[in-house]
């Protein structure tokens, strides 16, 4: 058995995950967490992309709590990944290396298609579907993908994510009449522009992929009193209440969201910033429901991974 860690760098969070990986190819998560770093923190409303130093020891700090959980076990394979915010950044060598210097790990920097195939293919083999619009609202970037009968028919990374938006058209508090309306025209033109075939994909519910939307789950979970609020793999919510939820937030200040949000509360600056965009795609699909995804991009790595190995000893057969 081998044990496969995945580090992965985001623009809003850096997570790990820790894998079991059987010797018939088969993997297990065993365990995951996650740090708010704000990789992307500085970089919305700037032409200069640039990783601020704050960020950066926030990450390094994250990645020293996960030494601690992997350190020691046995037959490691670690595989680090970044994203949107290390993508376009200029100082993206001195983080790396900085990572490296820590780990030994050459983190691979994953280019906006590279990571909205890999959502693709984490949904296509996890989750029970086979028609719909795949999102995944990251904190630099979101990745759509129109996925019909379990192919991806269209898929794109947009380079604008819930901590860049939130930025470009202040939505940290309580957002004024005049910003709303420049977010939503922006979002209609830019949609126009980079997703002209959103006319097939009408009536396609969406998956949701990413914190933002995740937090709307774990908000509907508690509402309907479910013990379990991180379980939200194949949950469904229909169009009216996830508007709902939506408007609730966006008639709060930012206290009153983290009040609101509780244990997510570290998301009550971002989270109008990351699901405008979706509400907006919710509209235009006419969508009647989204869904819940956990497995993304880094179950999509995995997959791949043991593809590769397993055609690697068929060869050698």
């Amino acid at each position: 058995m081998q044990n496969l860690v995945i580090l992965d760098f985001g623009s809003n969070s850096t997570r790990l995950s820790i894998n079991e990986v059987s010797d018939e190819g088969k993997y297990r998560e065993v365990f995951r967490t996650k740090e708010m770093t704000r990789m992307a923190e500085g970089m919305g409303n700037s032409e200069k992309k640039v990783l601020q130093a704050d960020a950066i020891e926030r990450t390094l700090d994250a990645v020293r709590k996960f030494q601690k959980h992997y350190e020691n076990l046995p037959n490691l394979k670690i595989k680090g990944i970044a994203t949107a915010a290390v993508r376009v950044a200029e100082n993206k060598e001195e983080f790396l290396e900085k990572i490296k210097s820590l780990t030994g790990v050459e983190v691979e920097i994953l280019s906006g298609s590279a990571e909205a195939y890999y959502d693709y293919v984490g949904v296509a083999n996890c989750l029970d579907v086979k028609d719909a619009v795949i999102c995944d609202m990251g904190g630099g970037s979101f990745e759509v993908i129109l996925m019909k009968n379990k192919k991806a028919l269209n898929l794109i990374s947009i380079q604008y994510g819930a901590v860049s938006l939130t930025e470009k058209f202040q939505t940290q508090d309580k957002i004024n009449a005049g910003n709303l309306f420049e977010f939503e025209v922006f979002l209609r033109e830019l949609f126009a522009k980079k997703l002209p075939w959103l006319s097939e994909a009408k009536d396609l519910p969406l998956v949701l992929l990413g914190g933002a939307n995740r937090t709307v789950a774990r908000k509907k979970l508690g509402k309907l009193d479910e013990k379990d609020t991180t379980n939200i793999h194949n949950f469904r919510v229909y169009k009216e209440e996830f508007q709902r939820i939506y408007r609730k937030w966006l008639d709060m200040d930012k206290t009153e969201r983290a009040t609101d949000l509780g244990d997510e509360s570290s998301r009550a600056d971002i989270i109008i910033g990351g699901l405008t965009p979706v509400m907006q795609l919710m509209l235009q699909c006419e969508s009647p429901y989204v869904m819940f995804s956990e497995s993304g991009v880094r179950e999509g790595i995995i997959f791949e991974l043991l593809a590769e190995k397993y055609l690697l000893l068929e060869a050698k057969k």
